[in-house]
Order: structure tokens, then C-alpha cells, then sequence
């Protein structure tokens, strides 16, 4: 990665040149001088990119943060360090990225329109500058995270609803860029309308992890103090994180922070074997887990005896933690709960991951209940 230094230091990676001239060579195809054209369109993307972040960054190093740039395959990242900004401020860090855009956009606009420059070169490139910069302050100014008009959508919403904003944010921007797919995709964009179809599913997916969102995850406090305990338990100091843990849960209450907290106490009970505590933690946020927290919460639901639970959390399990001992927990829970064929699928899936004797576990008083079952028998007969 190529390393600019400066008081907003600029990082650029090689798939950005990639990125940069595939989109010239594109618009280049068919004239006369593709490969010249391509150049230019690479310096073109570059500096616009460039100027556009340089425009975040300005406006946050204003504002006491430390900013730093990095230019990627699909354009430019500001990244800003330091106490987070809110309303207006951070309205303005977002605004001013499309709007230092927009000015070279008048300001190459005006150049090409002096009448001073005749070399074809000279009037191309100013021609693409203008085109390029008009183009992305406006796509990139449409109310759709995580473009620059979403970001400001999302910082109206927060002022209207600290707790609530992002979740209203979220859901007009996957409103927009669904209406926007829609209507690239019928204009004959298709390229244009896959990437607002992308945006869509993208804030779908976030807009299902921040639903319960609370007031309490907007304190930063909390947030900071979040951060600092991941980092103990980073570094392995869980004693000192575990107090610390259950007093952040206590004061959230609800939301994310509080079921992020719940999940990591959840895994400190599931390496003691405490799986009463597990299953009293995990199951009321049953809806809202990791992958790691759904295979603790199925092994203490089959400890408990829930086996509706294990029954419910059976699929993902497996999927995520596809062991013979899932399987036999699946195929007991079951068997309990009378359904055969599951019951056969589960303890052929645990023979395939391994498990031999089936015909000794099978014994145990939890398949009584299907044992005697014909289909059962059948598949007993061909062990």
C-alpha cells in the first residue's frame, strides 16, 4: 500500500489503480486513443477522490479529530480518530466531501468554458472532471447509507431520535436504494442498478442488527468502557473484565450493548459448565445471538431438558458447529419430541461425523418414545 505522509496522511491501496482503470478502459472502449483515455481517467478518479476526502478530512481536523485517508478499490475512506463528533459538526464533516467535489466541479467547469485551453488533451480531461465530479455529488448526495446523503440522513434522523435514528435511517435508505435498483435496472443501468440492489440487502442486514437498539447504545461512556473491556479479554485478563461485564449489563438493561455483554458473560459460564446460568442468560435474547452464543444456548437447552429449544436452534447449530454431539443432542431432543424422521436424520448425520456404536446410544431412555415406531425399527434393522 502506498503511504503518503502529512497532517492527514494518505493511504493508497494497489486495487484502487485496478479499480480506477478498469472504469477509464470501460469509458475509453471505442475512441481513438483508448489507452491515453484510460490515463487520464485514472488521474481524473484519483484526484476527485481525493479532494472529496480531503474534504471530510479538513473539515474533522477543524474539529480537534485526527483524520486519516485511505483510498480503496471501490473509492475513499475518511477514518476519524478521536472523541466522536455529533449534530451539526459531524453534519458537516459528512457535507463537506460532495461539496469540496462539487467546487472542483465549477471550478473545471469554468476552465473548460474560458476558451483558453485547445489541446485535445488539455479539453478531455477538464471534460471528464466535469462529468465525474457532477456525477458522483449527485449520486453520492441520494438518501442511501452508506453513500454521504445517507450519513447525513442518518445524522437528521439521530437529531430527531437519538435512540431510534440509525434504525430510521436504516429503513429509508433501504426504501431509496430498493427504489433506486429499480428504476437503473429499467433505464437500462444495470451495472448501477446492481449496486443500489446490494446497498438494499446491506441495509437490510444492519437494519436487523441495530432493532433493538436503545438510548443506552448511543452513551458513549458506555461504548468507551465496552471497547476496554474487549480489550482485557483480548488479552486474556478475564477476571478483571468479568465484574466489569455484569455492572455494564446491569446499567444498559436492553439493546445491543446489553446483549453483547450477556453473550460474553454466557461464555464464561459455558467454560465452567454452568449451563443453568447459560440457558437463564441466552434464552430470553434467543432472536439476537452470534453464531458462538446459538451453540452454548442449544447445549444448555439440552441440559435443561428444553427440547423444543434444541429442536428450534437444532439447523443453525449443526450448521455452524457441524459435531457428532450436536447431532446426537438433535436426534434425542427429536426423539423426545415423537418426530421420526428427524430423529433418523439426526443419528445418521452423527454416524456420518463419526459416531459408531448408534445401536448402545439409541438405548437410552429418551428415544423410548419412537423405538418402537416401524420406521424406526426399519432403520434400527439396518445398523
Amino acid at each position: 500500500m502506498l503511504r503518503i505522509p502529512g497532517k492527514i496522511p494518505v493511504a493508497i491501496s494497489p486495487f484502487f489503480w485496478v479499480t480506477a482503470a478498469l472504469i477509464g478502459w470501460i469509458n475509453s472502449m471505442g475512441s481513438g486513443s483508448p489507452f491515453l483515455l484510460t490515463l487520464i481517467w485514472i488521474f481524473v478518479i484519483f484526484i476527485s477522490i481525493l479532494i472529496h476526502e480531503f474534504g471530510h478530512g479538513i473539515t474533522s481536523r477543524f474539529f480537534g479529530q485526527t483524520p486519516r485517508i485511505e483510498l480503496v478499490a471501490f473509492g475513499g475512506v475518511t477514518y476519524q480518530e478521536g472523541h466522536r463528533l455529533r449534530g451539526w459538526r459531524e453534519f458537516l464533516v459528512i457535507l463537506n466531501g460532495p461539496l469540496f467535489g462539487f467546487v472542483l466541479f465549477l471550478f473545471t467547469l469554468m476552465l473548460l468554458n474560458t476558451g483558453w485551453f485547445k489541446s485535445p488533451v488539455t479539453l478531455a480531461t477538464l471534460q471528464i472532471f466535469v462529468w465525474v465530479n457532477l456525477f458522483w455529488t449527485i449520486v453520492n448526495l441520494l438518501p442511501v447509507m452508506p453513500l454521504d446523503g445517507g450519513q447525513l440522513l442518518r445524522v437528521i434522523c439521530e437529531s430527531i431520535s437519538r435512540g431510534n435514528g440509525l434504525k430510521y435511517a436504516l429503513f429509508l435508505s433501504m426504501f431509496f436504494s430498493a427504489l433506486l435498483a429499480c428504476f437503473f435496472f429499467f433505464i437500462g443501468y444495470f451495472l448501477i442498478g446492481a449496486i443500489f440492489f446490494l446497498f438494499t440487502f446491506q441495509n437490510f442486514a444492519s437494519w436487523r442488527r441495530v432493532r433493538v437498539m436503545t438510548d443506552e447504545d448511543q452513551n458513549d461512556d458506555l461504548t468507551l468502557e465496552l471497547k476496554e473491556i474487549e480489550e482485557l479479554l483480548a488479552k486474556d485478563h478475564k477476571a478483571a473484565a468479568l465484574p466489569r461485564l455484569e455492572e455494564i449489563r446491569q446499567r444498559a438493561k436492553r439493546g445491543l450493548i446489553f446483549n453483547l455483554t450477556t453473550q460474553y458473560l454466557a461464555a464464561f459460564r459455558a467454560e465452567e459448565g454452568n449451563f443453568q446460568e447459560v440457558y437463564q442468560l441466552l434464552s430470553p435474547i434467543k432472536k439476537h445471538l452470534s453464531p458462538e452464543s446459538i451453540i452454548h444456548l442449544h447445549r444448555a437447552a439440552y441440559e435443561m431438558k428444553d427440547f423444543p429449544l434444541v429442536m428450534e436452534l437444532s439447523g443453525a447449530t449443526f450448521q455452524y458447529f457441524p459435531d457428532p454431539d450436536v447431532a446426537l443432542y438433535n436426534a434425542e431432543a427429536s426423539a423426545v419430541m415423537k418426530q421420526v424422521e428427524p430423529t433418523i436424520g439426526w443419528l445418521k448425520a452423527a454416524r456420518k461425523c463419526g459416531i459408531n456404536n448408534l445401536k448402545m446410544i439409541i438405548e437410552k431412555e429418551t428415544f423410548a418414545s419412537v423405538r418402537d415406531i416401524p420406521e424406526f425399527r426399519d432403520f434400527l434393522t439396518s445398523l
